[in-house]
């Protein structure tokens, strides 16, 4: 590929990411700004007593750290085919804190990646971010 395809193509791209993700680009705002999570954990059918044992000592490993807002943080726990689930609701203070974690965060990880399973084409964790929608209080009837 030419030099002149190669400038081209990293262009368009920028410009494609830029209308895809806005803000994306050249704006550290973004990057400073929280980041709501929902975590899915397919935790396997043995660990599931000791994984749940074990997240409210993350949460407070994650809150003395100042690495996550203390609400939202939602911990739910269910079923996905007669399996464990459990699926946390969590902010990151900002975007680039689960990036770069200190080692305490990241033996919480390593636990955790321990005790889950992929499961019917899913990850054993899997981490969207995600938007808080607003909800209007619905009108009195």
């Amino acid at each position: 590929m030419s030099i002149g395809k190669q400038v081209w193509g990293g262009v368009l791209f920028g410009a494609l990411l830029s209308v895809l993700v806005p803000g994306a680009i050249g704006q550290d705002a973004a990057a400073d700004s929280p980041e709501t999570v929902m975590a899915t954990y397919r935790v396997k059918p043995a660990e599931i007593d000791a994984f749940l044992k074990m997240m409210p000592e993350y949460w407070a490993a994650l809150r003395e750290r100042d690495m996550v807002i203390p609400a939202p943080h939602v911990l739910l726990r269910g079923e996905e085919n007669g399996k464990p689930i459990v699926v946390e609701i969590l902010s990151w203070r900002a975007h680039g804190i689960p990036d770069d974690v200190p080692p305490a965060i990241q033996a919480y990880w390593d636990k955790m990646n321990a005790m889950v399973e992929s499961r019917d084409g899913h990850k054993g964790i899997e981490f969207p971010e995600m938007t808080i929608v607003p909800v209007k209080d619905s009108p009195s009837k």
